[in-house]
């Protein structure tokens, strides 16, 4: 199984380094970062992003953390009293994330929600809902892996969990390896928010690919 997933972890990799390197860093700042400054939705998220990045005090006491959550990013199909578990059930879940417990957090909570569709129940993977607040409070460590993202990679079979553990791996090694690229990278976007719209210091390495990639695989354009 370590094989399987390095083998993939090493396809991704490729796939960074064939987007991103010397010849292509001014474009993905002029216009995969930049998209992130220019359009009012993405720059409003942005505020909210670091308002909740490691903010376990915020997490614990906000009394509709989770409905607000789900409305900023967006995350369709899931009804109250699904978000209501979560809220009720936070001290376990932030217990969870903070001994690196994905593998419980996620099959308890994400891997089969119990969601109300019209007059029934069914069970629903919320393994983007999971990435995105996995992300929240280590985002040093794991990725806030959407589907198009995962598709985009060429990991529309694998399962979300082994999805967001493979980019998320691949996304951190190749950083690791691309440190002066990355850094450059980093110092041109900042260079370009005029208007201070990022938290350019709390930035990780894996946010700032979020963000490449959110452009990529959502906008659909990379020339």
């Amino acid at each position: 199984m370590n094989s399987y997933i390095d083998k993939h972890i090493a396809t991704v990799r490729r796939q960074i380094s064939a987007d991103i390197n010397d010849k292509t860093a001014d474009n993905i700042v002029r216009k995969f970062l930049a998209f992130h400054l220019a359009d009012k939705n993405s720059s409003s998220f942005q505020d909210y992003y670091f308002l909740t990045l490691t903010n376990e005090d915020y997490f614990l006491t906000s009394s509709t953390f989770f409905r607000e959550f789900k409305k900023r990013y967006s995350l369709q199909g899931i009804d109250n009293g699904y978000l209501d578990r979560l809220e009720n059930d936070k001290q376990n879940i932030l217990s969870l994330l903070q001994t690196d417990n994905l593998t419980d957090l996620y099959f308890d909570y994400f891997a089969k929600a119990n969601i109300k569709h019209g007059s029934t129940t069914v069970d629903k993977d919320l393994g983007s809902f999971f990435a995105k607040l996995v992300h929240t409070f280590k985002p040093a460590d794991y990725c806030a892996l959407d589907n198009p993202i995962k598709n985009y990679f060429g990991l529309q079979r694998e399962s979300f969990f082994i999805a967001f553990s493979i980019i998320s791996s691949a996304y951190k090694l190749w950083a690791t390896d691309n440190k002066k690229l990355f850094e450059d990278i980093k110092n041109q976007f900042e260079n370009i928010d005029s208007k201070h719209s990022i938290r350019h210091d709390r930035v990780t390495d894996l946010k700032l690919l979020d963000l490449i990639y959110w452009s990529k695989a959502n906008i659909c354009y990379w020339s």
